[in-house]
């Protein structure tokens, strides 16, 4: 079975899907340029790969086109039967967030995470400071956020990804 960046395993059977995927969601992590097109590649190569709609999903919410983001997430939603159950764990997490049900995307963020701590998108969209949590408006959101990282911490080593992201939230936190 062919498995993400972070070792999660994945839907897909194409390894240009899986390695454009992983292109994208190391770029997506990371903010650089080139995430969306490594997406529409791994689409296109496996149009029923949901991971693939969902992380365009979160990339295009992120830059705002609300639009494309709800129908990349409405794509992902449309090929999600069958999907393993972190995956669909994955996919409803991200539905909950683009409804606006910050409350039920927080329930839902934690035993997802107990579940795969490495789901790393699911990761980066609580915590950033802007994220689920961070933006939620509930009273010690950096120290929830910090204490989200530090519990995920031995998940990941010496991932240069979360180390900045650890790094910025106990910043944050002060």
């Amino acid at each position: 079975m062919l498995t993400d960046r972070c070792g999660l395993p994945l839907s897909t059977t194409s390894t240009a899907a899986r390695d454009d995927y992983v292109l994208a969601t190391d770029r997506a992590l990371t903010f650089y340029p080139g995430a969306a097109e490594a997406y529409d590649r791994a689409i296109a190569a496996d149009p029923g790969f949901a991971l693939a709609h969902g992380g365009k999903a979160q990339l295009l919410m992120r830059q705002g086109d609300v639009g494309a983001a709800q129908s990349a997430l409405a794509a992902a939603k449309g090929v999600s039967a069958g999907l393993s159950e972190r995956e669909a764990s994955h996919i409803g997490f991200f539905d909950l967030v683009f409804a606006g049900r910050t409350e039920a995307a927080i329930a839902a963020l934690y035993p997802h995470l107990a579940a795969w701590p490495r789901d790393a998108l699911v990761v980066s969209a609580a915590a950033n400071p802007n994220g689920v949590i961070g933006g939620s408006g509930r009273i010690g959101q950096k120290r929830q956020i910090a204490e989200m990282m530090d519990n995920l911490a031995s998940h990941y080593g010496d991932d240069f990804w979360f180390t900045s992201y650890h790094a910025m939230a106990l910043s944050e936190d002060g």
